[in-house]
């Protein structure tokens, strides 16, 4: 039944009758009511964000809830804008499409940025905890925004995948423009070589089946990881099989026996495989001190750090050395 003055009744004429009002503003009270609105709707999901992923255990858990809150709230501020100048939208459009040129040229880094988060998204180039390197930077994901993703850094002046302690973050942008290497997606292991140097008297038959057998000792706990991992691989890309054993393979250089030790090893373990390859290696030499001779003499079985130090201070392209050698005849 209509009421009297041409409303409906009941609380939903009054609330009907409040929002035609908000929408009839002026521009100056639209303004101002927008301001009001946005304070509000920012509040109240800045209060979520700080007190509803604490009821999640898990860290991961807690990460992806904070950041559906965080989306939540941006998008209810746009729909409250939207409603609130919901009129003055069409009289709008016309200068928006006449500048629209210039701020596409003002914010093209902006939008190339968002273009990359959305590419980061739905290709799923990565995600995060995962180890990445974008360019010439590498570290693990720990936060992707919609203008830039967070990398903890790891290498640049610590060796191997050590963390350096900064915090680096890369315009999404880059994803668009240059390469981005992927550690965790798929195969988390990778290939890497250790060169160990011996005398020409030294056993080679013997230093190889020593390498072979440190090298299967020091990755057995995983191989079988690494086998199932890379069949996953091969079931979803055409690639070819290779051998996921250790392989050793000698080359003579500059009157030395070079032996290079290839083997497979989690992405996050490259420096402490290398340093209990090392080790062992070290300990085999001083055993079998008759058999074997480091190549160096600066490099001597009783210091395994200073093996080490020594044998990685090499140049390690074994092509290159042997060029040299070459030339020299």
């Amino acid at each position: 039944m209509l009421h009297p003055l041409g409303h409906t009744g009941g609380d939903g004429g009054g609330m009907n009758d409040l929002l035609k009002q908000a929408v009839s503003l002026s521009l100056l009270g639209k303004c101002f009511a927008a301001a009001a609105g946005i304070l509000i709707i920012h509040g109240t999901f800045r209060v979520l964000e700080e007190t509803l992923p604490r009821r999640f255990g898990r860290s991961d858990a807690r990460y992806k809830v904070r950041k559906l809150v965080v989306f939540s709230g941006y998008l209810s501020i746009l729909i409250f804008l939207a409603f609130v100048f919901e009129d003055r939208l069409s009289r709008l459009s016309f200068a928006l499409g006449a500048v629209g040129a210039g701020v596409a040229v003002a914010l093209q880094d902006v939008l190339a940025s968002f273009a990359g988060a959305f590419s980061i998204g739905f290709s799923k180039l990565y995600a995060v905890g995962d180890r990445v390197q974008i360019g010439e930077t590498r570290g693990d994901v720990i936060d992707i925004g919609l203008l830039r993703t967070t990398l903890l850094e790891t290498g640049n002046w610590v060796s191997g995948d050590l963390y350096n302690g900064r915090i680096v973050r890369i315009p999404n942008s880059a994803v668009l423009k240059g390469s981005v290497f992927n550690y965790s997606q798929g195969f988390r292991f990778v290939w890497d070589e250790i060169k160990i140097p011996f005398t020409t008297t030294s056993d080679f038959q013997f230093a190889r089946e020593m390498l072979l057998r440190v090298a299967k000792e020091a990755i057995g706990e995983y191989l079988a990881e690494a086998q199932t991992s890379w069949k996953a691989i091969s079931d979803n890309y055409r690639s070819a099989n290779p051998p996921l054993e250790p392989t050793v393979t000698l080359v003579v250089v500059g009157g030395s026996l070079e032996f290079s030790l290839s083997y497979v090893t989690n992405y996050t373990k490259r420096t402490a495989m290398k340093d209990q390859l090392f080790t062992k290696i070290v300990e085999e030499v001083a055993n079998n001190k008759g058999r074997l001779e480091w190549a160096s003499p600066a490099v001597g079985p009783a210091s395994p750090t200073a093996a080490r130090d020594a044998i990685e201070a090499r140049p390690s392209s074994s092509t290159q050395a042997a060029g040299k050698a070459t030339g020299s005849h």
